[in-house]
């Protein structure tokens, strides 16, 4: 009978789930990517105005480089995550709260 009430206690000892959108790395991801996809869509929807040394129209590249380096940076943050996931002990968490 002690050996089975052992077996139960280690089953579920061993249970863990994933931190899914509560992790940072997800909240940073989507920010950048969002903050990226906002200077790409100002790059192709805004007139940057005229030189006034020149009088010729301003070739300012800013916000797509800067743009797709963000995105980038998104995806990287989001593809850690999905290779990399944060596994969380749920018996650990229990005995914190016993506590």
């Amino acid at each position: 009978m002690a050996n089975n009430t052992e077996a139960k206690v280690s089953k579920t000892s061993k249970r863990s789930h994933m931190a899914g959108a509560f992790d940072i790395r997800n909240v940073i991801g989507a920010l950048m990517g969002l903050y990226g996809l906002v200077l790409l869509i100002s790059y192709f929807l805004l007139d940057p105005g005229m030189d006034v040394t020149t009088g010729e129209p301003k070739n300012e590249t800013y916000n797509l480089v800067c743009g797709l380096a963000m995105v980038a940076v998104a995806a990287v943050f989001l593809l850690w995550t999905k290779l990399d996931p944060i596994k969380i002990d749920e018996s650990a968490a229990q005995d914190v709260q016993a506590e």
